[in-house]
């Protein structure tokens, strides 16, 4: 498969799974499919096919500033390929976390769908959209999976 053809299948691949997680969050279907380990896997297996066939640049890496920009001195289609897929399964991967963390907090979705939107467009800022809507409505700066509870005697 070239790098124009797989771009094109994962970068529109996974726009139904934002939609799932935008229009029907609470969906039977959304909770088997977007959930589910298979698509971060999916897209993760695509990142190292993508990763593998790249050549990297002489001094590339992620120890400096300067090792991060070689990464982006040299046009090849599979090393930008591989980033982009970086950028798209953690996106995805920090929805589906934002939509389920929504629900178990019961934060209404009109006001988790907008940082959902966010997220799909730029993961971090949306991200903190999320949170900082969670600690206005839930009055908690935690991030603990489900809310804490006295122990009982």
């Amino acid at each position: 498969m070239s790098p124009e053809s797989l771009f094109l299948a994962v970068n529109y691949g996974v726009l139904p799974f934002w939609a799932m997680l935008l229009v029907a969050p609470r969906w039977k279907w959304t909770q088997r499919v977007v959930h589910a380990a298979l698509l971060p896997m999916a897209i993760g297996a695509s990142y190292c096919v993508a990763t593998l066939k790249a050549s990297f640049p002489e001094g590339a890496g992620g120890t400096s500033l300067a090792a991060v920009m070689r990464l982006f001195d040299r046009p090849d289609p599979w090393m930008t390929l591989a980033l982009w897929f970086h950028y798209v399964s953690l996106d995805l991967f920090a929805g589906a976390w934002l939509i389920r963390d929504a629900v178990r907090h019961r934060i209404p979705h009109w006001l988790a769908a907008p940082c959902l939107v966010a997220a799909n467009l730029f993961a971090p800022a949306g991200l903190l959209v999320y949170l900082a809507v969670r600690a206005l409505t839930r009055r908690t700066l935690t991030l603990e999976e489900i809310p804490t509870r006295p122990a009982a005697s």
